[in-house]
């Protein structure tokens, strides 16, 4: 896959600039003790969610980004060489500022929405 691409529900967008997923431990079983200490067990990490902003994208992706619904799949190269795929959830609208059209196709300039990853690995 190229790296300046991702994927989403297999169509192919202009990877955001500040395109950079974390890691963060995902944990489970947690409480507070008596004396006020958090305990909980790591069962694994996620990537965490994170914003897609992009200057301009042509209506087709666009296209894509709106017709998220429920759990999709995100392919993109995490800097370790290899393709990952995960699922997320799209946990904002797709956020539209202004329109142009130039040479006959339709971009839009300040596209953004949000993500949440689901995929908990060991």
């Amino acid at each position: 896959m190229d790296l300046t691409k991702i994927k989403i529900n297999g169509v192919e967008l202009t990877r955001p600039p500040e395109f950079s997923p974390k890691r963060e431990d995902v944990y489970a079983g947690e409480y507070t003790t008596c004396k006020g200490e958090t305990i909980a067990d790591r069962i694994g990490w996620k990537y965490s969610d994170l914003s897609l902003q992009w200057e301009a994208l042509p209506q087709s992706m666009v296209e894509g980004l709106v017709s998220m619904q429920g759990v999709c799949t995100i392919e993109f190269d995490d800097a370790d060489g290899e393709i990952h795929t995960e699922h997320i959830i799209r946990s904002s609208t797709v956020h539209l500022r202004n329109r142009n059209t130039i040479c006959g196709v339709t971009w839009w300039k300040n596209v953004q929405t949000e993500v949440r990853f689901l995929n908990v690995h060991d």
